[in-house]
């Protein structure tokens, strides 16, 4: 069986807990990787990795996002992006 089945597999069991963030941290130690993970402001989880694990997170986030915009013709913004973009909108109508 391959990876992506079951990987769906596992989301369609219900048997594991599902967790939505809207908010992250990331902190990083010589021992290895956190993020804090939030929704609206209230902390859900924190999850530990590995260095090389979470590079590895990082790279399969990135191609699985990269591969989304390609085939949506959309590109997604980051915070930091939809921040500065509300701002200038916001100092064009003063």
């Amino acid at each position: 069986m391959s990876k992506e089945k079951d990987i769906m597999n596992v989301i369609k069991s219900g048997d594991m807990p599902s967790i939505y963030f809207n908010e992250f941290g990331v902190g990083i130690s010589k021992n290895d990787v956190f993020l804090l993970l939030r929704r609206n402001g209230k902390e859900e989880a924190i999850l530990n990795a590995s260095h090389v694990t979470a590079k590895s997170l990082a790279n399969a986030l990135n191609e699985a996002i990269n591969d989304f915009e390609v085939r949506t013709k959309q590109k997604i913004l980051i915070s930091e992006e939809i921040k500065e973009t509300m701002e200038t909108v916001g100092d064009a109508g003063k």
